[in-house]
């Protein structure tokens, strides 16, 4: 059975999409837990900074992906023209493009595995900002249908999401199995945590909604800060933590255009960087079904 995933958290700066990068492609490349078949992955950068783009798509493929508009953006508007950040466009229909028209194929591994991503658009920021006056029930019809055939075909369909509640949130949430909340643990985070749980509990219709895990990101390799401790002796929040923590290793920060993933660096520590993430991706399979 299929999984979709929302990343996010509504305070900023806590390693968003660098847990979505490397988590994600984790779910792919490696081979986890008793019985590791293989999986089909399918990332969805919904962030208007398209960092998670820049991380998997070389920079000249990218470009002419945006300029013919496979990017994400196509799965809520019909058109690019004229748009408008004080309107927001809705769409003549409410059939989506077709999932391959936009999908980029980043690997396919020797397992069987497999691992695409639909890339983001600045333009996206029209979405996010943009306001109207009618209802917007066509724009999440089209998200909808467009996470419904992408369960079709892949195992792990993890969606990367800005840091605000806007129309986007409100689409990844509604279609998500799954929220991975990536926290830092420093000052205000307890208060991130709760707004977010707050948020995805806003979203929910009736008693169905998100379940929601949390991963705390950029750990000191050796012991535990106070503000973790406090956040997994917290009764609201402790059943939410994954035991596994996304260590602090610069391997985890450099991929771009598709290089200097920790599964590929030869870097310092990327041996134990890359056990490190896997147990963090194991972890996560396992509490997701996948």
């Amino acid at each position: 059975m299929s999984r979709v995933i929302t990343v996010m958290n509504m305070k900023g700066g806590v390693g968003k999409t660098t847990v979505s990068a490397n988590a994600g492609g984790a779910l792919a490349v490696y081979r986890l837990g008793n019985t590791p078949n293989p999986r089909k992955v399918l990332l969805i950068d919904y962030d208007p900074q398209f960092n998670l783009s820049q991380c998997y798509i070389p920079a000249k493929s990218y470009f002419a992906l945006d300029k013919e508009r496979k990017t994400v953006i196509a799965v809520l508007q019909d058109s690019g023209v004229a748009l408008d950040p004080y309107k927001l466009q809705l769409p003549g229909t409410a059939t989506p493009p077709s999932l391959i028209s936009l999908v980029h194929n980043v690997a396919k591994y020797r397992s069987g595995s497999q691992l695409d991503i639909v890339p983001s658009t600045l333009d996206l920021m029209y979405v996010a900002l943009g306001r109207t006056d009618s209802q917007v029930d066509v724009i999440e019809e089209r998200f909808a249908k467009f996470i419904g055939e992408a369960r079709q075909g892949y195992d792990v369909i993890l969606i990367d999401c800005h840091p605000a509640g806007s129309l986007m949130t409100k689409t990844a949430l509604t279609n998500s199995d799954h929220v991975l909340i990536p926290v830092a643990p420093e000052r205000y985070a307890v208060r991130g945590i709760g707004l977010m749980l707050d948020f995805i509990k806003s979203k929910k219709h009736g008693a169905v909604g998100p379940t929601a895990h949390i991963l705390f990101n950029r750990v000191p390799r050796i012991g535990h800060r106070s503000e973790e401790v406090a956040i997994r002796t917290n009764p609201r929040y402790a059943g939410l933590c994954l035991d596994n923590t996304l260590k602090k290793y610069s391997a985890f920060s450099d991929p771009e255009e598709g290089r200097g993933f920790v599964w590929y660096s030869s870097k310092p520590y990327s041996t134990e960087a890359s056990r490190n993430l896997a147990a963090v991706a194991a972890e996560f399979a396992q509490r997701i079904g996948v």
